[in-house]
């Protein structure tokens, strides 16, 4: 520990070094430059949002805000130009004389908008399309255009390569989240860069509208230090709505008694600067589909038939308010937001871990409420200087229900059993997981000049969990508390010109944990052990980018990266999932090679992207089926190798057609060439795995999914837009385990299967009220994710939307 620890330091004050001797070089500089600000408005002088600011002749550049400023910083001294363009408008370039060390402020400038959109040359590009600029491997999905849909969040990413979406049924339904091979929680999930860790099951991404979110970034290996998480295969940032005034409610009902409402919206007093934001949900289904199912006689427990039989103890409901007040856009604050987070959900637990595995009677229930507050300031005290904070206390419970003396089978008949717990022997509980966790989150980030900056970063997080069981009070293992402590902090240098960019930055990662162990499990002298453990892991990496051609970039980036085991790992969920105390951080030698192509021919646009892939992971966790398929747990493999390919394309022609494609193929390796074997019953030593190079089981390796829409604008009324879509997934089969071990022909596989579905809509007043009609799954094929774990269907849902601005 004491080397990782001295090689940290050393490496941190080497960076601490170069940073300071490059402020002391660049004071001069920084001396002879100053800050222009302005507001911009239309002939009406009301504020325009997201109109492009640039000054001319250097890379400096801004978009204007829900309150049409903007503040460029840094700019040099003298006589300069600005430019302000925007799509729809004139260009219009002002002479502003830029004092060192001052700052200008611009009277209002007023843009004309009468010009039409092929008149224009625009200037600038999204925030979304700079995102994707970046040196890390991102991939950006806008989601203004997609309001319009029924499904939620964790639909939209499905279509992004290298990524699956795997469920266990349909709404409510447990899902895992694949990127690159890594899953569950080796991929971290953010909201505004705000971890979602602590949230809650029923806060998740399955439950959240899209309507909610302005965009999503996807980070494949490499993450920035500001995101300031452990993890190992990646990131999924949620950016919600940045609109300073705005009601959107939507309403959504389809097969399967099914019922999505939500409703979002924000008002801001632009004079005072006090804000109000409001995200709601509520979600319901029977989820009575069909499904191809084994039929066991109860007598004997042996399988008599397969058949198609309803599904009849699958309700879930859901409900979520995410409520945040306060101030913007003042001189201390350019935000200072205190929130709240409520949510619940109910669920009827159908199955276990396989289909087999069919119950009648045991339900599972959260409840979340997170209080927090951020506040965020640029240029605090001096030019370039910036910091955030976020802050909250997580109060989520946890309860399963499994006390039915019952054997049932998928006709929904039901014995008496000998045991109480319909899940096996030892499955009787009614029980309260508590879990408590202060979460706190820090960055300070510093400008040294136009093309450097460096940033700070520090995460904390520590949970408490307590047990409490009707059926058992009694039980000493829920009478020992178990605590889960983080740290994790990160430095950060980035580099920046015109055609190239670059990030350097190291990581420190702390993980203190308090639990217990069985000793001596099924003997006479069994016993409860309270378990002590710190560990701590230094991480590194950079990733560098370079425009080869104005309209090609290319992209690599390493990562030495840890992830700490998560509490739910360690400690189960008290239903399906095991604990393991034992469990080891995982570490990953990540590598990512890419390329970006964009080609803008008048009224055409194609975009192509690639990407190359390697991970060599040590101590993988791995979910794993245990206990006769009943239940699952984690546990870690020695070695994992991964290598991988991806690639998409997209085009679009005016606003009236767009298709897209993408394919991932991702090959996973049992990399273990020899198993160290201690306190077994066949002694310690090495014996050979005879998994060796074998591909990890219950993984997709090869997958894609393709798009196609149109749009018809002014049909029936003025001001109205008529689409239709249609979208193909795509998977090829893969073994639920090692394919070395036996006969293949023995070997239990998720099939190849292709997925379609279709969707009308109609927007009226420009988008103000809305209808979609949308159609999954429209060839009803047999689909399956995890274990065989049918998802539903065909299935129709009807979306009526209104948007006020």
């Amino acid at each position: 520990m004491s080397n990782k620890l001295s090689g940290a330091n050393f490496l941190c004050s080497l960076l601490l070094l170069f940073f300071i001797s490059n402020t002391l070089n660049i004071s001069a500089q920084q001396s002879k430059s100053g800050t222009i600000t302005g507001r911009v408005t239309d002939s009406q002088k009301k504020a325009v949002y997201s109109i492009a600011i640039s000054v001319e002749g250097t890379t400096i550049g801004e978009y204007t805000d829900e309150k049409g400023d903007f503040k460029l910083v840094n700019v040099p001294s003298g006589n300069r130009i600005i430019v302000v363009s925007g799509v729809g408008t004139k260009t219009i370039r002002v002479n502003v004389l830029v004092e060192p060390g001052k700052t200008t402020r611009v009277p209002d400038i007023e843009i004309d908008n009468s010009v039409e959109l092929h008149e224009v040359a625009v200037e600038g590009k999204t925030e979304a399309r700079q995102k994707q600029e970046q040196a890390y491997a991102i991939t950006v999905v806008d989601l203004k255009k997609s309001y319009n849909t029924v499904a939620p969040l964790s639909k939209m990413l499905s279509n992004i390569s290298s990524v699956r979406i795997r469920e266990d049924g349909g709404v409510g339904s447990n899902y895992n989240f694949s990127l690159n091979g890594f899953s569950g929680n080796q991929v971290k999930f953010f909201l505004d860069g705000i971890p979602m860790d602590n949230f809650g099951s029923s806060f998740n991404l399955s439950n959240i509208s899209v309507n909610m979110a302005e965009r999503i970034e996807v980070y494949k290996g490499v993450l920035p230090v500001s995101l300031g998480a452990d993890a190992l295969g990646g990131a999924v940032n949620i950016i919600s709505r940045k609109d300073a005034n705005y009601l959107d409610a939507s309403y959504s009902i389809g097969s399967f008694n099914t019922h999505r409402i939500s409703l979002n919206g924000a008002y801001t007093d632009l004079k005072t600067g006090y804000t109000v934001r409001a995200n709601t949900f509520f979600n319901y289904s029977d989820n009575d589909y069909k499904v191809f199912a084994p039929i066991k006689d109860l007598n004997n427990g042996k399988t008599i038939e397969e058949r198609w039989v309803k599904r009849f103890h699958d309700d879930y409901q859901s409900m979520g308010i995410k409520f945040e007040t306060g101030i913007t856009n003042k001189s201390y604050a350019d935000y200072l937001l205190a929130g709240v987070i409520l949510s619940k959900n109910d669920k009827d637990v159908q199955t276990g871990a396989v289909i087999d595995a069919v119950y009648g009677g045991v339900k599972s229930k959260s409840e979340s409420m997170i209080p927090s507050i951020r506040y965020k300031k640029d240029d605090l005290f001096v030019e370039g200087l910036s910091a955030s904070f976020y802050g909250a206390y997580s109060m989520v419970n946890s309860f399963s229900t499994d006390t039915l003396a019952r054997n049932y089978n998928w006709l929904g008949e039901w014995e008496p059993s000998d045991t109480k717990g319909e899940r096996g022997t030892n499955s009787y509980t009614d029980s309260k997981i508590r879990n408590r966790e202060w979460v706190a989150n820090a960055n300070i980030s510093y400008m040294i000049d136009n093309h450097q900056s460096v940033t700070l970063n520090h995460v904390f997080s520590s949970l408490n969990r307590k047990i409490h069981d009707k059926v058992d009070p009694d039980n000493e293992s829920n009478k020992i508390p178990q605590k889960l402590t983080k740290n994790i902090t990160g430095l950060g240098w980035q580099v920046k010109y015109d055609r190239w960019n670059a990030n350097v930055f190291t990581k420190l990662y702390t993980t203190s944990s308090s639990t217990y162990k069985i000793i001596n499990q099924y003997k006479e002298d069994e016993r409860l052990d309270k378990v002590d453990d710190d560990k701590t892991n230094v991480g590194y990496g950079a990733a560098f980018t370079y425009f080869i051609l104005p309209k090609l970039q290319a992209k690599l980036s390493y990562e030495k990266a840890y992830r700490l085991p998560e509490s739910t790992e360690m400690f189960g969920d008290g239903l399906n999932q095991l604990r393991n105390p034992d469990l080891k951080p995982e570490s990953s030698n990540n590598a990512n090679l890419g390329f970006i192509f964009e080609q803008n021919l008048k009224e055409h646009t194609i975009f192509l992207e690639g990407n190359f892939i390697y991970r060599d992971t040590k101590d993988f966790i791995l979910k794993d089926l245990t206990e006769a398929s009943a239940v699952t747990g984690y546990k870690n493999m020695g070695k994992v190798l991964t290598k991988g390919v991806e690639g998409g394309i997209k085009y679009q022609w005016k606003n009236r057609l767009h298709a897209g494609a993408n394919l991932t193929y991702q090959d996973i390796k049992d990399n273990q060439k020899y198993e160290e074997n201690t306190g077994t019953y066949v002694g310690n030593g090495k014996s050979e795995n005879l998994n060796y190079k074998r591909r990890l089981p219950n993984i997709p390796y090869f997958f894609g999914h393709g798009d196609i829409g149109v749009q018809f604008q002014n049909i029936g009324l003025k001001d109205s837009e008529l689409s239709l879509d249609y979208s193909i997934n795509y998977m090829w089969k893969y073994y639920l385990s090692f394919p070395g071990l036996g006969a293949k022909s023995t070997k239990d596989v998720i099939p190849e299967q292709t997925s379609h579905d279709i969707s009308l809509g109609y927007t009226m007043q420009n988008g103000r009220y809305s209808v979609m009609l949308e159609c999954t799954n429209f060839t009803d094929e047999k689909l399956y994710d995890n274990y065989r774990l049918q998802k539903p269907g065909r299935a129709f849902n009807l979306k009526f939307r209104y948007f006020l601005k």
